[in-house]
């Protein structure tokens, strides 16, 4: 879904020299964002599932995300800042666009684009398609 739409917010929030930590921060404040807009509908036990799905997913490219062991009742961002602080910057902010990108294309093809993009909508920027490739190929 993101990748169709425009860049994630996570390019739009740090500066191209940011450090692991500023992306770490970056990254906490759009989960935030994102578990406020879909907690008042899935939960936030399905938030953190989804989250945790995610986090597995991503963890196969990223080995030294946080998958958590147990079914989670929250997301522990304590944990992403942690582990994501301590990355390269570069590898710090592809591992945080892969997990946003893989969270993001499980909410849609749990249910739907359209209403994906309803409810996320406003996090993304639209059309910085260019900017998102950069990213993905660091």
């Amino acid at each position: 879904m993101p990748g169709r739409r425009g860049a994630l917010p996570l390019a739009g929030k740090v500066d191209h020299d940011a450090d692991a930590a500023q992306v770490a921060e970056a990254m906490v404040s759009i989960w935030l964002e994102i578990e406020a807009s879909l907690a008042p509908v899935i939960g936030h036990r399905g938030m953190a599932a989804l989250y945790e799905r995610s986090l597995y997913l991503t963890a196969t490219s990223h080995p030294w995300l946080p998958v958590p062991h147990e079914a989670p009742q929250s997301i522990d961002l304590s944990a992403l800042q942690s582990v994501v602080a301590q990355q390269a910057s570069t590898e710090a902010l592809r591992g945080g666009s892969t997990l946003l990108h893989t969270f993001c294309e499980l909410l849609g093809s749990l249910i739907g684009d359209p209403l994906a993009r309803r409810l996320l909508g406003p996090l993304w920027e639209p059309g910085n398609e260019d900017a998102q490739r950069e990213v993905q190929h660091r």
